[in-house]
């Protein structure tokens, strides 16, 4: 795995504000910090107006006080501005981890793969594995999500069935084409069926029960010539 992080907010008035993180940008290394030290508004506004960092530090650790591993190191950078969360990963090559501030004032995991996967940072945090890390777990939500596509989904949305039947796509063998290990990977579909990829919009939405230990909700999209934000999905 790469390790280049980014992080983003969305503005009260609907615009996306994004830039660097650091690198070493797995959950352990930012998303973590974010959940225990940046929860609410008042101290994710701070954190922004420090701009782009290398680490993400203790509310008020670029004043000193703090070890170098708990402290900030701005760049002297402002974060970009756009007008909608499809830029966020626009700016920086091969970035590997993304998070998201949305205006439920909640904090998003979003995997920066062909689809951008938006996961509550708190599922994230309640799966990762005895070192910390998401990998396995994203690896297995990556097949939980291609397998939703081919069975829930298409036996629920007429409009994608449809597709599926006029094109001649049988589920079954698209799930054992794309599969790697026994798991359905979404690179699979994107490399092998870039039509049933393009059907969609390529951002996907994970909700969760109360708690964030169960996906209760995996929400697509139809492909749109205007892309509607997932705050509104």
């Amino acid at each position: 795995m790469g390790d280049i992080s980014i992080i983003a907010r969305r503005l009260p008035d609907g615009q996306v504000q994004y830039g660097w993180s650091g690198n070493g940008g797995y959950y352990c290394m930012v998303g973590a910090r974010l959940l225990e030290w940046y929860q609410n508004p008042k101290d994710v506004e701070y954190l922004f107006g420090l701009g782009q960092t290398q680490l993400i530090g203790r509310v008020g650790s670029e004043n000193g006080g703090f070890n170098w591993f708990e402290s900030h190191a701005p760049i002297g950078r402002a974060f970009w501005v756009d007008t909608t969360e499809r830029m966020i990963f626009s700016k920086i090559a091969f970035v590997d981890y993304g998070y998201f501030y949305d205006l439920d004032h909640k904090w998003y995991y979003v995997v920066p793969g062909p689809f951008r996967i938006k996961i509550p940072l708190e599922l994230i945090n309640n799966n990762v594995d005895d070192r910390c890390y998401e990998f396995d777990y994203l690896k297995k939500l990556n097949g939980d999500v291609a397998s939703f596509i081919f069975k829930e989904y298409r036996e629920s949305n007429l409009d994608f069935k449809t597709f599926m039947n006029e094109n001649d796509y049988d589920s079954e063998i698209i799930l054992d084409a794309i599969s790697e290990d026994g798991i359905p990977s979404l690179y699979s579909l994107y490399d092998k069926y870039r039509k049933i990829y393009e059907y969609f919009d390529n951002w996907i939405l994970v909700r969760t029960n109360d708690d964030y230990t169960d996906i209760t909700e995996i929400v697509m999209q139809k492909k749109e010539d205007v892309h509607v934000e997932t705050c509104m999905w």
